[in-house]
């Protein structure tokens, strides 16, 4: 799968798809209380699968006021 990370610039990385959302997430040390992470224009959850063919995006999650 195709990783995009939008922090401090855009960074792309290919990774071995075929698990869930949490397991990626650990591999690549992405705290999801932090992140949003999107595919094909929804979010998604820690227990979405994600395969090899998928295209990813992660966010950091901004608040404020």
């Amino acid at each position: 799968m195709k990783v995009i990370i939008h922090q401090a610039g855009k960074r792309e990385m290919e990774v071995a798809g075929g698990k869930k959302l949490a397991d990626l997430a650990r591999e690549l040390n992405i705290n999801l209380e932090a992140h949003l992470v999107v595919r094909g224009g929804s979010i998604l959850t820690r227990d979405a699968f994600i395969g090899d063919e998928d295209v990813i995006e992660v966010f950091p999650a901004i608040s404020g006021g």
